[in-house]
């Protein structure tokens, strides 16, 4: 059975070594509980990816419902385009975007109006079009003499690719094994191979990360699901009579709610 895009664990995260008869029935526990946890923090992704939403924005600005933003592509009021407010242009119209925490789990962000955005006194339906999630931008690293990279993952592992450039250059080819010069292939756990004339080049990596709070939650809470398939719907037992012990049931584990609540999206309404 193949990861799902949305796990927030890998097999090898729980298991060293592949079990042909188990790893099925592992995979599909590990897809079950990383979709309890993004339905948990209201969010339908952790790892960057492009929204389309439409809000009803007050004069100031709205909240984005999923973040980090990585890039705006769109904003639009009522079918007209808004433009981004530029630094030190001396505009007031158009719209900005707070910038994001660094270090996960970060803050949501406000998209905000210039004062000479006429947005009106009440609420008008603003249409925003962006990219959101944990991502390490443009991580910067040198191909060394037999091309592979290990990406650094500060924050958490490796998820997903965001593509490579050259530093300040142009972007390489992505291809499945044995790069040439200007492409670059990867293990999906963060391992990049480029080609051997590459050697020596700076380059830029940009990957998606889950965040390692939040994978370790997901983790302990497949390992408490894998223990109580030992003992489903049983509360507590006696044993010889001498003494009792009782198992906590809960819809999420104590132990794992309070890492969601700092990852939960809550958009107040306009």
């Amino acid at each position: 059975m193949a990861p799902n895009p949305s796990d927030l664990v890998r097999l090898a995260d729980l298991r060293a070594v592949a079990d042909p008869d188990t790893d099925p029935v592992l995979q599909r526990q590990i897809t079950a509980v990383s979709r309890s946890i993004l339905t948990a923090i209201n969010r339908p992704s952790i790892l960057p990816r492009a929204y389309v939403e439409t809000y009803e924005a007050g004069r100031n600005g709205l909240l984005l419902r999923n973040w980090p933003v990585t890039r705006v592509d769109a904003v639009s009021r009522a079918g007209t385009l808004v433009r981004p407010l530029v630094p030190g242009s001396g505009l007031i119209a158009g719209y900005d975007v707070d910038p994001d925490d660094e270090v996960p789990p970060g803050r949501p962000q406000m998209l905000r109006f210039g004062h000479g955005s006429p947005i009106g006194f009440g609420c008008a339906r603003v249409t925003v079009t962006y990219t959101a999630g944990y991502q390490v931008t443009a991580e910067a690293t040198v191909v060394p003499q037999g091309g592979a990279v290990i990406a650094l993952q500060p924050y958490g592992a490796w998820a997903s690719d965001g593509g490579v450039t050259y530093a300040g250059g142009s972007a390489l080819a992505r291809v499945a094994s044995a790069p040439s010069a200007g492409q670059y292939a990867m293990d999906g756990a963060g391992g990049y191979t480029f080609a051997a004339a590459d050697a020596g080049r700076p380059v830029a990596l940009t990957y998606g990360y889950v965040p390692a709070d939040l994978a370790n939650a997901a983790r302990e809470w497949i390992l408490e699901r894998q223990a109580y398939a030992e003992r489903v719907g049983l509360q507590s037992k006696s044993l010889g009579g001498q003494e009792t012990v009782s198992f906590r049931i809960a819809a999420v584990p104590d132990f794992v709610a309070p890492v969601l609540q700092q990852y939960a999206s809550v958009v107040p309404p306009c």
